[in-house]
């Protein structure tokens, strides 16, 4: 059923104060919102297109693509009716099916490249997850998540209709809230939860590219390897800091968002961990360094005992920057202690 937020602030008199929502001022806001910061919706997408050209002469909203290579469409509701914005969404999605990898490669790079930092499609996708652009894109699993500031029971209806029939289709609700000392705050409902959504799209897929792991199942890989204490002091340690998204059956990246851009700064090998061994990982030190302001002789210290340096060309995506500055680090986690360690560290980094 549709749902309203209420959202409170707790006072420094032990009292809770609410903060009252309203309209997203602009329409446009929203869309800067996500095009800057698109984890706001989910942390495993990169955005390709803005306002993209159809054709059948509509404009999609945000055209991303995932780190599976997936093609998922981001439409806003505009005020329109439920019948009116859930056709034109299926309407992209027929048009979307039909793109080849050079149409999408040149739909991303023609975006890219107005970005403060110009990239092509290749780069970007290497940066932000950790792996190299997949061979072939949008074979099986595109997507389609409809963002509304309210969702109408009418809405509801008809997604839930095709979501339980396997149809990839979502609704996102961002309710906005304003304080009284003028600070905005955004807070966002999914009518389907995203791990049920991504099951069913596992369901259908029928590609062999690396698929979607939700968080439960990659915790329970890493119990299955013998690390799962250690996983979860990473991952609970480390998510005021750094967003978890799934980079294949048995990896889980860490990433941080700078620039406008999502940057992968540590992957967890977890196929390769085990209880004698440790939790393998691997980082990317200059990207560390950078965001959480850390010298060289910091990062070392941050590091567990017998770890290796990482060699440039183990790690996909690098800029020309970190290439001529590399540090960068690949070993295990073997104690709890030493994730503590390396977490407190950076949280230090952050706060000098």
């Amino acid at each position: 059923m549709p749902q309203k937020i209420r959202l409170w602030e707790a006072s420094f008199h032990n009292t809770p104060v609410e903060i009252l929502s309203g309209q997203i001022p602009f329409e446009d806001r929203l869309e800067d919102w996500l095009a800057s910061d698109i984890s706001m919706l989910d942390q495993s997408l990169l955005v390709i297109g803005r306002q993209v050209q159809t054709d059948f002469r509509g404009r999609i909203d945000l055209l991303c693509i995932s780190s599976t290579g997936d093609i998922v469409i981001i439409e806003l509701k505009r005020g329109q009716t439920p019948r009116e914005v859930t056709a034109q969404a299926l309407d992209y999605a027929a048009w979307v099916q039909t793109l080849s990898f050079s149409r999408i490669k040149s739909i991303a790079d023609e975006h890219l490249a107005k970005g403060t930092n110009p990239l092509e499609l290749d780069t970007a996708f290497r940066e932000t997850f950790g792996a190299p652009l997949p061979e072939e894109l949008n074979t099986t699993n595109h997507r389609i998540l409809i963002v509304a500031e309210s969702m109408d029971v009418s809405t509801e209806r008809i997604v839930s209709y095709l979501s339980d029939r396997n149809v990839p289709i979502n609704v996102a609700t961002i309710q906005y809230f304003k304080s009284d000392d003028g600070r905005e705050l955004l807070a966002q409902v999914f009518l389907v939860e995203p791990e049920v959504a991504a099951a069913r799209e596992q369901i259908v897929s029928k590609g062999s590219r690396p698929p979607y792991v939700t968080a439960a199942e990659m915790a329970a890989v890493a119990e299955e390897k013998g690390v799962g204490t250690l996983y979860r002091a990473l991952s609970e340690g480390s998510s005021p800091m750094m967003r978890a998204s799934s980079f294949g059956r048995d990896r889980r990246g860490f990433q941080v968002v700078g620039g406008g851009r999502t940057l992968a700064v540590l992957i967890v090998r977890l196929g390769e961990s085990s209880q004698q061994d440790g939790m393998m990982f691997q980082l990317n030190g200059i990207r560390l360094m950078n965001h959480f302001g850390l010298d060289a002789d910091q990062l070392a210290k941050s590091m567990p005992e017998g770890v290796d340096s990482l060699d440039l060309t183990d790690w996909v995506g690098s800029t020309a920057e970190e290439e001529a500055n590399w540090i960068g680090y690949r070993g295990y986690f073997r104690t709890v202690e030493e994730v503590d360690s390396f977490l407190t560290r950076l949280k230090e980094g952050s706060t000098a």
